[in-house]
């Protein structure tokens, strides 16, 4: 201890470490309900030493008393790291879990009475029909149970549109909510850096950071890291979001490439921000991360679309008569095909160029006129055609904005005489060249069915020196296509496209419900369940208009379409003005000859829910059997999310209860401080009492003696 006056120092160190320890005590126990609160601690250190010479010669040191070092916050670093992570996790299931119920609701299946029922009614109104083909109450039941399922389906598909832009629009209000937060982290950032350079520590500025943190935890994947000086920067998807005192926010705006679907971006940039968990990305799921343009085939509309290119060889001795005599029945059959088509040609002459103009529904019709008028069959180039060269067109067409549509089938019929690349010596097609040509076709997704001379079906023409030449068996087996006879007569080539077009038909509507899996929930139930009614409705269109009504006309249409622009889908669905007028009943097909009896159409429609007339992960499958799979799929997804949500929630309680344990103020432990605090000040007081009384001694007994 210390002599002289310096003593009153030491009591009086003494007396501030236990006020200080007492007022962090009070302030522990002050915020003990206050949210993100971490208890604090003040931490004691004794004053420095004096080391003097005593008479002995020997050195001597005297204590100072003490001082407080710091008061510092009880956190435990890595179970913060650990609960945030568990955290964004658990905000991605709980917004999986949420999204599924919804869609679940809406469908109302299988336990309710949902689109099953309505589906069931109007099958056994055809069975109904099938019995008495001309009564009128059968008709009118038939007629009334349409409606009620083309307004159920209507219905759902509004309720899911509903439901995304829900989703959408709770996106863009969590971005402003990141936005929010990053902005309180950067202002914080300065507060703490500013309050700790003199080495004091911020701690409720800390405090409000960390529970900012937790909070966008569960929003995003954002990563943190904390610089030497207390600050912290917030990154996403590889982007700053906050850099010490400064933040950049995230925006969302509708544009031409997602349409009103919101994705997050960076602020100033056209950056895409990749969340890859938490509640953002869920969101972003549960809508569906795909265009939300209307007649977007990846939101459900389905996807008839089909681009046929006709690539003619127009060098001397082609003869393609037969060709222009078939292409009338081939345009029928595309137009009852039901196919979103366009039709190119490509003239294959010195070089591959587009003829005229690309034909679709709309002008179909011109498309033999316009060809005769202008010869193109009839041209009778000097130069054989280049495949390559063709190659390099439709590659060119693939890329180009008005080329081949995305997602569409592209099929490409070639019509030629000659080798690959024509009979000239020096145009020689080898193995290695065919297979480049396979390979670029492969790359667009291009089949191509060659019309040629057989004699070039396996070996094309030798080149000068006798090498052979690849023959087209390599370009049509490579790209899924076929050969066919050039010298075919013209039934054969009747055949020869009903069979192609049947086979287009077929690979177009067999990829309608075939969904590939995926993450999204509301845009895959969407693709499914227009993929079922598409299907549906034209099957029972078409054998509507293989029938006769009852007035002994050729049969019409049963639904029709809301807007022509769009296929059939959910919101775009309607039952014929026909059906709809005074003599609608008598529009409603039964029979197919118009005999008196005949149930031939309305057995076959009846019959329609049991035909295997889709596609999906298990094979052909009936309507029932495909919706019946979706509702499960809806299920096992729904129970997967609830199930992982659950778990996950139990994890991150479990973490959060390690973290209060060490963070959280403890009632005992802070009532134990307050009475050692307590007693230490006492303590120092009665130091101080003491010193006081003896240099009383000291100051009023001296110089007494001796009186």
């Amino acid at each position: 201890m210390a002599v002289g006056f310096s003593s009153y120092e030491i009591a009086r160190s003494g007396l501030k470490v236990s006020e200080r320890g007492l007022f962090v005590t009070g302030h522990n126990l002050s915020n003990i309900q206050t949210p993100g609160f971490t208890r604090q601690q003040a931490i004691i250190e004794t004053n420095p030493y004096i080391t003097e010479y005593g008479k002995n010669g020997k050195l001597f040191q005297y204590g100072l008393g003490a001082d407080i070092q710091e008061t510092r916050q009880i956190r435990h670093t890595f179970l913060d790291i650990v609960y945030r992570q568990e955290n964004t996790i658990q905000g991605y299931w709980d917004t999986r879990s949420k999204a599924f119920h919804d869609v679940e609701a809406i469908l109302n299946d299988p336990m309710g009475d949902g689109l099953q029922g309505v589906m069931n009614k109007f099958w056994d109104s055809w069975q109904e029909l099938s019995k008495e083909p001309e009564s009128l109450t059968a008709r009118a039941m038939v007629r009334q149970r349409g409606q009620e399922l083309v307004y159920y389906y209507n219905h759902i598909g509004n309720q899911l549109d509903k439901q995304q832009n829900d989703l959408n629009s709770e996106i863009q209000v969590r971005i402003n909510e990141v936005n929010s937060i990053t902005s309180q982290i950067a202002k914080l950032n300065t507060q703490i850096a500013s309050q700790e350079i003199n080495g004091d520590k911020a701690n409720d500025y800390r405090d409000q950071r960390n529970l900012l943190l937790d909070r966008l935890s569960i929003l995003c994947d954002a990563e943190i890291n904390e610089m030497q000086d207390g600050q912290m920067d917030v990154t996403l998807g590889g982007y700053y979001l906050v850099t010490r005192g400064q933040s950049k926010n995230l925006y969302v705006h509708a544009n031409a490439e997602d349409g009103e679907f919101f994705y997050p971006k960076l602020e100033g940039t056209d950056i895409k921000i990749n969340v890859k968990s938490g509640i953002l990305k869920g969101l972003m799921e549960a809508r569906g991360e795909v265009p939300g343009i209307k007649g977007s085939t990846e939101n459900g509309t389905p996807n008839y679309r089909a681009d046929i290119t006709f690539a003619i060889d127009v060098s001397a001795g082609n003869d393609f008569t037969t060709l222009k005599n078939s292409l009338s029945k081939y345009i029928d059959q595309l137009k009852k095909s039901g196919l979103d088509y366009n039709v190119r040609f490509i003239t294959m002459g010195a070089t591959s160029d587009v003829y005229n103009k690309t034909y679709d529904k709309n002008n179909i019709d011109s498309m033999l006129t316009d060809l005769t008028a202008s010869a193109l069959l009839e041209e009778g180039s000097a130069t054989d055609g280049s495949f390559k060269d063709l190659v390099d067109k439709l590659t060119a067409l693939n890329n180009a904005p008005a080329g081949f549509r995305e997602d569409a089938e592209k099929y490409t019929y070639v019509f030629t005489n000659k080798s690959i690349n024509g009979d000239s010596p020096a145009a020689d097609a080898f193995i290695g060249d065919a297979v480049n040509y396979v390979n670029s076709l492969k790359a667009m997704n291009m089949k191509v069915n060659v019309i040629t001379n057989p004699a070039y079906y396996t070996n094309g023409k030798p080149d000068a020196s006798s090498n052979p030449e690849a023959g087209w068996s390599i370009i049509a087996s490579g790209t899924g296509g076929s050969l066919a006879n050039i010298n075919g007569s013209l039934a054969g080539y009747e055949s020869m496209f009903k069979g192609w077009n049947d086979n287009l038909v077929q690979t177009v509507k067999d990829a309608l419900g075939n969904i590939p899996p995926s993450l999204n929930i509301v845009s895959d139930i969407k693709t499914k369940l227009n993929a079922m009614l598409n299907r549906m409705v034209n099957e029972i269109n078409a054998l509507q208009m293989s029938g006769t009504t009852l007035d002994g006309k050729t049969g019409v249409a049963f639904f029709e379409v809301i807007d022509s622009n769009y296929p059939f889908e959910m919101g775009n669905l309607k039952l014929s003005d026909a059906l709809l007028s005074d003599s609608g009943l008598n529009n409603i097909t039964a029979s197919k000859t118009g005999a008196k009896g005949d149930n031939t159409v309305a057995k076959q429609i009846s019959n329609l829910r049991d035909v295997d007339i889709l596609v999906n992960s298990t094979g052909n499958v009936s309507i029932d059997e495909y919706y019946r799979n979706l509702i499960l799929e809806l299920g096992n997804g729904g129970m997967e999310a609830d199930r992982i949500a659950t778990s996950q929630a139990t994890v991150v309680n479990a973490v959060d209860a390690q973290r209060d344990a060490i963070s959280g103020v403890s009632m005992d432990e802070e009532m134990s401080n307050m009475m050692k605090y307590k007693f230490a000040y006492d303590a120092s007081s009665r130091v101080l009492n003491v010193m006081d009384s003896m240099m009383e001694t000291i100051i009023t007994s001296l110089g007494k003696v001796g009186r």
